[in-house]
């Protein structure tokens, strides 16, 4: 590598520690058999052009070797090894013979097994950079497992936070002075979830572990080679485009392009006419915009774009995609439609001071499968050309032929002045997007105080300002070491009042957690003038092991009826039950029955049995047909709706086994059919007033009682007897008394019968 840096690297070390000046090593002069102009010096910022290999997730991969050693280096977003929380691997097969060398990376000294091996090579070196300055392992394959050769700083630079290169020199006698090598690199995150980047980038990404098959392949090393010109064996294979389908009532084209990555790299743009005549490359064109990835042999994506085209035109369109392996195609043939008028998003809106967008789409399902997406920009640009993030939108209600889905953005900050639109497909697979984009300024944020985690325990609390009517404080945590402001695995409770000082609200809640696990946890805090804000990361050890106590399991075996009980019980307790009859593990088998609502039978104060009191007692009855020797496997999921101070507490009982002693043909279920088929409030969130719409399967007393954020009841909407049939009944976001309520989320409690259940309301003044 020739490094034309030294300005730069005499300041950079006045910003290391005193260790880092011990990092300067001199390369052989010749460098993949060519002299250098100038002897390259370790941590130079200028790589030779036959040195870049591959790019991938827009960090580079350099190659080369000289008399004495190899060299590798990162440039990048992902060479932020330090700060970044990224992890650098290099594997090296030596003697390229098939089936010698490992399969798997070593898992030691915190690495996890991110990749597997296979095919004609298969590495005996691997060199791990893991962050510090200037820190990395390195391991031997003794032809049965890895051997540590341990950490150094030698030979190596990077590391320090915000630094964008980092490179390693392995020393050709460490590696058997070898004349061949075949080598492959990858970049995984330091929580050690997945990878990030591929060299060659015809390998995978993704979550952890993913198949390296794809090597840089340089044999009889000598003068006068450009690494660049090394090649991928195997071969990358080519790039297919496919899958091209069109919806011309929303003048919609899809397709999509193999090898993908989910859309990290891979890219499509759509070619189309209006005339009926065959389009080119050089036609217009519009930018595919990601949709979704399916995993396989091969991982595939899929684009889409809608073609701004007049009605009852005749489009006439291509597609190219540009693949993971940054091998482009183009569609085979030409795909034509005549455009017969768009779906339709719409009625969007805004709330400034909780950052919350929403829109419609039509024809809705209850957000089965049509969707809204809210793609915004914070810089004043045009999120339909430049989106900064993009939200992916809440169902909330089916209003007539319409779904409705919000989101709250999570990136601005007060002041910000946002650029928003809404994207969505409908029950028909169709897409459309809402005819311009919208703004609004963000409003100030919540004060958060005292955000605590109790030592050697998992109850958390804090203080949300400015209190009163309308604030609260969810609590987002996960025990899996991931980041719960990112994971896709966090979970959240609902803090409950505890009590008011003189200008906040004190919230908490309790969290699941095993003995000695690590909770990390954050509070997204909203404030009674409905701004809200966002707490740091925070962490404590768990001293317990929490969650409900799942008791009394029972099944009938002369019955279809499964029963069990929850502790500590409370209005908000549930338990959901997971059923099987095929001999299928029910916490796996994907076609396990659920069972989630109208289960609660009873309380019971003394129990008895392996059950603490008082409890709570749910339990369902079978439907369907069952027959003698059956076998029924089943689990009790105990939790705690929001409105239950133990709504961050859930948990899973053993898998029970009961055998049917009787043939149970068409399972007489009266008495256990849901009382109240449909209940929701339309508009939400609304400014004047609401309309609470329910359907009743029979005749019932009815209540409904309005509750603010910290569960003090603000007013009696409805209470009396009904018959059956649908029924409205207006909320106008008063009080008892008739004040005028803030802004803000509230909660309606309906009752009818023993059914009860409670919904949220979106008040914005």
């Amino acid at each position: 590598m020739k490094k034309l840096y030294h300005l730069f690297a005499v300041g950079m070390c006045l910003m290391l520690p005193a260790v880092a000046l011990g990092l300067t090593y001199t390369n052989p002069t010749t460098t993949d058999g060519v002299v250098e102009s100038d002897p390259p010096v370790l941590g130079g910022t200028t790589m030779e052009s036959d040195e870049l290999m591959d790019t991938d997730g827009g960090t580079d991969f350099h190659f080369t070797w000289g008399d004495s050693a190899f060299s590798f280096a990162i440039v990048g977003p992902f060479a932020d090894l330090e700060d970044g929380d990224y992890d650098w691997f290099i594997a090296i097969d030596v003697d390229q013979v098939p089936g010698s060398g490992a399969t798997t990376n070593p898992a030691q000294d915190g690495i996890a097994s991110h990749v597997t091996f296979s095919g004609q090579f298969l590495p005996e070196y691997l060199y791990a950079f893991a962050g510090g300055v200037g820190w990395h392992v390195s391991f031997a394959w003794d032809g049965v497992q890895w051997v540590n050769r341990g950490w150094t700083d030698k030979r190596s630079y990077g590391g320090y936070d915000g630094n964008l290169i980092s490179e390693i020199h392995a020393l050709a006698d460490t590696l058997g002075n070898p004349d061949s090598v075949a080598v492959v690199s990858w970049i995984a995150t330091e929580d050690n979830s997945g990878i990030v980047a591929s060299f060659p980038r015809a390998n995978p990404i993704g979550t952890a572990p993913q198949l390296m098959a794809h090597f840089f392949v340089a044999k009889d090393l000598g003068p006068n080679v450009a690494p660049n010109t090394l090649p991928v064996l195997p071969p990358a294979g080519d790039a297919v485009v496919d899958n091209e389908r069109s919806f011309e009532l929303t003048c919609t084209t899809l397709a999509d392009i193999t090898p993908g990555n989910c859309g990290n790299t891979t890219s499509m743009t759509f070619f189309y006419t209006t005339d009926g005549t065959a389009p080119d490359t050089n036609s217009s064109f519009v930018v595919g915009t990601y949709d979704s990835c399916r995993e396989g042999a091969d991982t595939t994506d899929a684009y889409y774009a809608i073609i701004p085209a007049p009605d009852d035109s005749t489009v006439t369109w291509i597609a190219k995609g540009v693949a993971k392996n940054g091998i482009a195609d183009v569609s085979d043939t030409t795909f034509t439609f005549v455009q017969g008028g768009t779906a339709w998003v719409g009625n969007a809106g805004s709330s400034p001071n909780t950052c919350t967008v929403w829109a419609e789409v039509y024809v809705g399902d209850e957000g089965q499968t049509a969707y809204i997406k809210f793609p915004y920009a914070t810089d004043g640009s045009d999120p339909r050309v430049t989106p900064a993030d993009t939200a992916d939108g809440v169902f909330d209600a089916k209003l007539g032929n319409n779904d409705k889905f919000y989101a709250v953005l999570t990136a601005p900050v007060p002041g910000d002045t946002v650029n928003w639109y809404a994207f969505g497909r409908d029950a028909n697979d169709n897409y459309a997007e809402t005819d311009t984009f919208f703004t609004f300024v963000q409003g100030d944020t919540a004060d958060y105080y005292n955000m605590t985690c109790d030592p050697d325990s998992n109850f958390v609390h804090g203080e949300a300002g400015p209190g009163g009517p309308g604030a609260g404080i969810d609590f987002h945590w996960t025990t899996d070491g991931t980041d719960p402001k990112t994971s896709g695995t966090a979970h959240v409770a609902k803090g409950f009042f505890v009590e008011d000082t003189d200008s906040t609200g004190k919230f908490a809640a309790y969290l699941t957690a095993d003995v000695d696990q690590t909770i990390k946890w954050y509070g997204h805090v909203y404030a009674s003038d409905n701004s809200y804000a966002d707490t740091p990361n925070y962490e404590c050890v768990a001293g317990i092991t929490s969650g409900p106590t799942l008791c009394n399991l029972t099944c009938v075996p002369d019955s279809a009826i499964i029963r069990a009980s929850i502790s500590p019980r409370g209005f908000g307790s549930e338990i959901a039950f997971y059923v099987t009859v095929n001999g299928g593990d029910p916490k796996t088998d994907p076609n396990a029955a659920e069972f989630l609502e109208d289960n609660y039978l009873r309380d019971e104060d003394t129990p008895g049995g392996d059950c603490g009191v008082p409890v709570a007692v749910f339990r369902k009855v079978l439907p369907g047909s069952i027959a003698v020797g059956d076998t029924i496997k089943w689990y009790a999921y105990g939790y705690y709706r929001e409105d239950n101070k133990y709504n961050g507490l859930f948990g899973s009982s053993a898998t029970q086994v009961c055998v049917a002693e009787t043939t149970i043909a068409g399972v007489d279920t009266k008495g256990f059919e849901p009382l109240v088929a449909r209940i929701n409030n339309v508009p939400n969130p609304f400014g004047g007033s609401t309309r609470i719409l329910f359907d009743l399967a029979g005749e019932a007393r009815v209540s409904i009682t309005v509750f603010d954020i910290r569960g003090r009841q603000v007013d009696t909407v409805f209470e009396g007897a009904l018959p059956q049939g649908e029924h409205s009944v207006t909320w106008d976001g008063r009080t008892q008394t008739g004040e005028a309520l803030p802004s803000g989320i509230y909660f309606y409690r309906f009752k009818a019968g023993d059914f009860e259940v409670n919904k949220k309301a979106i008040l914005v003044r």
